[in-house]
């Protein structure tokens, strides 16, 4: 998230300058249309906002568990304030304890709960806020409370499946990695100074592993240093608009793995719509939100525009065809959820379905990986084999001869 300072017009053709959190423009911009602005200029104020960083910040678990003690509140019949002060309490759980005493104070000044939360984006999500200020305005938050668990333990229990299936590539990527240092830094020019004393003509293999383990040991800090500035660099770089759309644009050009991330997104915003559908909340701020919640840019800026071309009234599935983003299938999908006015179960079936295809697209992967993965590893031993065997056969060989 970043910090915009932004030139506005209003409805009444007056300008309005402030500042906003936003994860990039579009967000900015879909965010200011909701309060009735319109764009002229943004400026970003620096690549992270300052205010994100004070204080602790939830994660899903901690939203989750914050969400469940809200409800609990709710459901029992305790007052809110009271229920507030009572989470204060709470030494085990301090991110709870600290989110419920900055509400508590809010809330004491007379805003509603909705407006205490939309003042801490770092605890409280903006499509989290937007749906329980929907609750508040049509007494349904121990319904949207419901609803917002199940949409929060459903990312969790993703993210889990998808940081469970990549720990097997990873660990093999890394054990590669660091047989090769251990290889190029400690291994090889001990071995290869003893061969080198022996006087016999190398092969060409053991020549390149000599030179590559010289260049290593001589250069290592160096090599260390340029690699940890070059990352920082890159970091830094993908965390401004053009470079993460870059980035975002080149994943999604990739074989398979463009095809994995769009239907994670994917899912993303169609379980996000389903939520948001049966909440109350206008199907404006609906696909608005829901666009909020795709994480690849090129994707949220595409989806963005669908919001746009619905607002100006075009059909929710013709605008969803011209994006080019969505199967047609589910464009189909949605066209008949939107004749019907089943669109919310129509969605859930969308992110259903994603959510079975994203396993399948990832077995594709691993199935391609896994013959690439052996394949570098035998490469890198059998090369290894060659660089020090060959030498020992000649000598054994010269032996012989004498």
């Amino acid at each position: 998230m970043a910090s915009y300072s932004y030139r506005a017009i209003t409805e009444a053709s007056t300008v309005l300058t402030g500042k906003l959190i936003a994860a990039n423009e579009s967000e900015l911009e879909g965010k200011l249309n909701m309060q009735g602005l319109t764009l002229i200029e943004a400026k970003k104020t620096g690549l992270f906002d300052l205010s994100l960083q004070r204080g602790p910040r939830f994660s899903d678990q901690d939203l989750l568990n914050f969400s469940f003690f809200l409800h609990l509140i709710i459901t029992s019949g305790i007052p809110l304030m009271s229920g507030l002060m009572d989470m204060m309490q709470n030494r085990e759980k301090k991110r709870l304890s600290y989110a419920a005493g900055l509400l508590y104070e809010k809330m004491e000044s007379g805003l509603p709960l909705s407006s205490a939360m939309q003042d801490h984006p770092a605890l409280f999500p903006y499509y989290y806020v937007q749906m329980v200020k929907a609750g508040e305005s049509s007494g349904s938050l121990e319904a949207i409370l419901t609803d917002l668990m199940n949409y929060i333990e459903w990312q969790i229990n993703f993210r889990k499946t998808m940081q469970s299936a990549i720990i097997y590539p990873s660990m093999v990527l890394g054990a590669v990695g660091l047989l090769v240092i251990l290889l190029f830094t400690f291994v090889f020019p001990r071995l290869l100074h003893i061969l080198v004393g022996l006087n016999v003509e190398l092969p060409i293999q053991t020549r390149i592993i000599m030179g590559l383990a010289s260049f290593f040991n001589r250069y290592f800090l160096y090599i260390t240093g340029g690699c940890a500035a070059a990352i920082v660099l890159l970091k830094v770089w993908a965390n401004t608009d053009s470079g993460r759309k870059s980035v975002d644009g080149l994943v999604l050009r990739l074989p398979l793995i463009g095809m994995l991330v769009r239907k994670i997104n994917l899912s993303r915003y169609f379980k996000a719509l389903a939520t948001l559908y049966t909440s109350g909340i206008s199907m404006e701020h609906t696909l608005t939100i829901s666009a909020g919640v795709v994480r690849n840019t090129v994707m949220h800026e595409a989806l963005s525009r669908v919001t746009v071309s619905v607002m100006s009234g075009e059909g929710i599935a013709s605008a969803m065809r011209k994006s080019g983003t969505f199967p047609s299938l589910v464009v189909d999908m949605v066209s008949i959820g939107e004749r019907t006015g089943n669109l919310d179960s129509v969605a859930l079936r969308a992110s259903s379905i994603f959510d079975k295809e994203v396993p399948e697209v990832f077995k594709k992967i691993m199935t391609y990986m896994e013959p690439l993965i052996i394949m570098l590893l035998g490469g890198i031993v059998l090369f290894v084999l060659l660089s020090v065997f060959l030498p020992i056969y000649k000598i054994v060989g010269g032996i012989r001869v004498r």
